[in-house]
């Protein structure tokens, strides 16, 4: 992951926890609800912020080469002892 993706995914968060605070500054001044609207729009900013950077990343985690390891029955334990 190169380094532009990383800043894209931190201005990205960031952005959008913004929009958010100023979203819910805005509506509690047009209802009077002084700090409630500004955190649940702080709230909806981190939740939308982390599903995109979520989004950028999930690729990079998913590893195409690694093949899981065969199942095999276990030498050392068995049930048919005598």
């Amino acid at each position: 992951m190169s380094p532009v993706t990383l800043l894209g995914v931190g201005a990205t968060f960031g952005l959008l926890v913004g929009l958010g605070v100023f979203a819910g500054v805005l509506a509690d001044k047009a209802a009077g609800t002084s700090p409630l609207l500004a955190l649940l729009g702080t709230l909806v900013g981190i939740v939308l912020g982390g599903a995109a950077a979520y989004v950028v990343i999930r690729p990079y985690t998913r590893s195409s080469t690694a093949k899981p390891a065969p199942a095999r029955p276990d030498d050392d334990v068995r049930s048919d002892t005598r």
